[in-house]
């Protein structure tokens, strides 16, 4: 090819990148080949500022630890830091590090384009072996302003919540080793007692069928920037792999507690939980769990119990110990010729005695009158 045949040819794709980059909203490519670099012995973070940070192992772009959501979505970030460090040298880590931003924006949306935000890109030199580099921070460090950061317009709204959807749907697979379709059951009830429900504990069934429900509310509260809701969860698997004999009442085990409802630690539990077992059985130790739950959380204001109608109540037995009223949403439920649903009478038993309700099929029961118009079944 001829130089001026060469010349015109690279002219025209510069042109086209004009365009395109016009277009479509900046890449985390160009980002990071166009944000200002910096080099430090070791990073240090300016604490006279207000800043979080999402921490992330050497060599990886996954975010360990994330704040709440609201922490990421409603602050208005004056700059991001992508800090990494220099091993093994000469290394190439553009592609490392353009994960690392998208993983960020994944949860920021906009932070690539937002004029305001300020991109450095910072590379810590300071060490001589792997060990002292992977001893390093790596990942992002967000500085922000107190002020509130502008409401999204519907469209970036709907935005937003996509790429929750989409990036959600990546953990449950890589910590569950699954595919989920979630089931919008508990995330309904939830945002109908939004203004009722504060200082929240989830108790949830943990065993096979029951995913979806628990993981329908985990996204929720991530969309709907609600996490400071929910000030803990607690599943139960009916002693993880326990034979039914050596389940004991009040001690069949199998309960697992989290004080947060931050997704990476709590999808973390999940992983662990369903690693532990699904109790083998079909009766659950809801009553223990509950009853854990109380003594876990002493501050809680509010007591959801997410529960399998199709399973029966091991240990009914230790009602008398529970001392707080119990939401119940149970999965699904059969329905009579007037659309009445019949539920395990268990879980109207736990409702009445604490003069908790019931979540079913869309509909609520609240008064101990609508509790009883449930239809039952043994």
């Amino acid at each position: 090819m001829d130089g001026t045949r060469r010349n015109c040819q690279w002219w025209l794709i510069g042109v086209l990148q004009i365009i395109v980059f016009n277009l479509n909203a900046q890449s985390a490519e160009q980002l990071y080949f166009r944000a200002a670099y910096r080099d430090v012995h070791i990073l240090d973070i300016d604490s006279t500022k207000h800043f979080f940070t999402l921490p992330m192992a050497y060599g990886e772009s996954e975010i360990l630890n994330l704040p709440e959501a609201n922490d990421i979505s409603r602050l208005q970030i004056d700059s991001v830091l992508l800090v990494y460090t220099d091993h093994p040298k000469d290394f190439d880590f553009s592609t490392l590090n353009t994960n690392r931003i998208k993983a960020f924006t994944n949860w920021f949306d906009g932070a690539i384009d937002d004029p305001v935000i300020r991109w450095r890109i910072i590379k810590q030199v300071g060490g001589e072996t792997k060990k002292e580099f992977s001893d390093m921070f790596h990942g992002i460090v967000v500085y922000y302003d107190k002020h509130k950061r502008h409401d999204l317009t519907p469209e970036e709204e709907v935005k937003r919540r996509k790429h929750i959807d989409q990036k959600f749907h990546h953990l449950v697979k890589k910590r569950l080793g699954e595919d989920q379709v979630l089931t919008e059951t508990t995330s309904k009830v939830f945002e109908k007692n939004r203004d009722n429900w504060n200082k929240a504990v989830v108790v949830s069934d943990w065993t096979g069928s029951m995913y979806p429900y628990t993981l329908d509310l985990l996204s929720w509260l991530i969309k709907e920037r609600a996490q400071d809701q929910v000030i803990g969860f607690v599943f139960f698997n009916d002693g993880d792999t326990k034979l039914s004999h050596q389940k004991l009442i009040g001690s069949t085990g199998g309960i697992y507690s989290i004080k947060s409802s931050k997704v990476m630690p709590v999808m973390d539990l999940m992983s662990k939980v369903k690693k532990r077992g699904d109790g083998g059985d079909i009766p659950e130790n809801d009553m223990e769990a509950i009853i854990e739950a109380q003594t876990n959380f002493p501050d809680a204001n509010t007591f959801i119990l997410v529960a399998d109608n199709q399973s029966k109540i091991r240990d009914l037995e230790l009602i008398g110990s529970v001392n707080h009223p119990i939401h119940i949403i149970l999965n699904t439920a059969e329905e009579d010729h007037l659309g009445i649903p019949i539920v395990l009478d268990d879980y109207k038993k736990i409702a009445l005695f604490t003069k908790g309700s019931i979540y079913v099929n869309n509909q609520e029961f609240k008064t101990i009158d609508e509790i009883k118009s449930l239809r039952s079944k043994k």
